[in-house]
């Protein structure tokens, strides 16, 4: 996976954007990608391992992915796309700001956390993945920032939430690296790996934080 794509400062809004083909080959394609990296990391992996799992040609593949980084750019592409789709309808689902830090929080740490092609590059791989997100996080976390920023001022132009403008990009960083420290960084005191857990977590910490930023009555 080439690292410019994850220095992209556009990379969550590309994968919001992406397509891809939409046929039963492609799909294939895609799945059998993400198997062979999560079995075996990136450095072994390969098309012709990829046409095996597919019971295709290679040459079927490089049709629909001319080169090898086409391929797993477009793999975390739509992981990406995955996560986000999923995590905007968590807290588009719940109607207070309160409920939606929460859950939205809980799922990026169970989606992250659970994420097989991502813990295994963290184990097995770290020199290809951890860089970027750390020593040069940089573009991940300002896009990462951006995003959330956009939910917390859709609370404020709701009236949900009473948050200066400048200090909105500031809350939003503080989320993002949160999430990030906890994904690459699973060992805490901090009770995340359970519902109970992070239920107390979230009643003890979260919920008080975001009603002190309830518009005042």
């Amino acid at each position: 996976m080439r690292g410019d794509t994850l220095d992209d400062d556009n990379l969550l809004k590309r994968a919001l954007d992406s397509e891809l083909p939409d046929d039963e080959t492609t799909e294939r394609i895609m799945g059998a990608a993400l198997q062979q990296a999560e079995d075996f990391g990136l450095r072994r992996f390969t098309i012709d391992d990829v046409a095996r799992r597919v019971r295709v040609s290679r040459v079927t593949i490089y049709r629909y992915f001319p080169k090898k980084d086409q391929l797993l750019n477009a793999l975390l592409m739509r992981e990406l796309r995955r996560f986000l789709t999923k995590v905007d309808a968590v807290i588009a689902a719940e109607p207070t700001p309160e409920a939606k830090l929460v859950e939205g929080l809980i799922f990026c740490l169970d989606f992250l956390r659970g994420h097989r092609l991502l813990n295994r590059l963290l184990r097995t791989e770290p020199e290809l993945i951890l860089p970027h997100l750390t020593t040069r996080a940089g573009t991940l976390i300002a896009a990462a920032r951006a995003w959330i920023a956009g939910h917390i001022r859709a609370e404020v132009g709701a009236g949900r939430l009473a948050l200066p403008d400048e200090d909105i990009e500031c809350a939003a960083e503080l989320i993002a690296r949160t999430v990030i420290s906890l994904v690459i960084t699973p060992d805490t005191v901090l009770p995340v790996d359970s519902p109970e857990g992070r239920r107390r977590l979230a009643d003890l910490y979260l919920t008080p934080l975001v009603q002190t930023l309830r518009p005042k009555t």
